[in-house]
């Protein structure tokens, strides 16, 4: 029941407060409410971009709308802090679209370039991520791997429905050419 400029500075507000806390990682129900779509077709549409872009940890787009931050004096300032939070929100992306039923093992490599940084800063993200309980693994320091059993459930966009679609057919497929082979190979079991 709010009026237009209500809604859309409330979502202003709200969208500076999840991208400023240190412990919103998930921005499913934010980006669910319809207050956020107040954004949209106003001078802070891109707000409602910036959102959606850390929700999947898409750090080019990130990026590619740095200079949006200078109008917002909050997030200028906290400029450092976003740039480590994208980074999170990328290596949790990561990890979410790797195959592989239950773990997902990644070299430091990798990571460093899905999260454009050095390699030698990976292990202190990695620590950070599982501090934060954002994934469930182990660091192989030595062999300069991480290996993750879970990543935090999250909001989808349709993209990563679509992913997910994707991995869940092939799945299936693997499973009927699986029961096909066990079928043929011991038929008096399947009688």
């Amino acid at each position: 029941e709010l009026a237009p400029e209500e809604r859309v500075q409330q979502a202003y507000d709200l969208a500076i407060a999840a991208l400023l806390s240190d412990n919103i990682y998930n921005f499913g129900d934010l980006l669910s409410h319809p207050i956020i779509d107040a954004l949209k077709g106003t001078e802070h549409e891109w707000m409602h971009t910036l959102l959606f872009a850390f929700n999947s940890g898409d750090i080019g787009k990130f990026e590619s709308m740095i200079g949006n931050l200078d109008a917002q004096p909050l997030l200028k300032q906290q400029e450092k802090f976003l740039q480590s939070k994208i980074r999170l929100m990328t290596l949790i992306e990561s990890m979410f679209k790797r195959q592989g039923a239950g773990t997902r093992r990644i070299a430091f490599g990798a990571i460093a370039a899905e999260t454009k940084m050095p390699v030698t800063e990976i292990e202190h993200l990695v620590m950070k991520a599982l501090s934060l309980g954002l994934i469930k693994g182990s660091i192989d320091q030595v062999d300069q791997q991480v290996t993750v059993q879970w990543v935090q459930p999250r909001y989808l966009g349709k993209d990563q429905i679509r992913s997910l679609v994707d991995r869940l057919t092939q799945w299936e497929s693997k499973v009927k050419e699986t029961a096909n082979k066990m079928s043929q190979a011991t038929p008096e079991l399947f009688v």
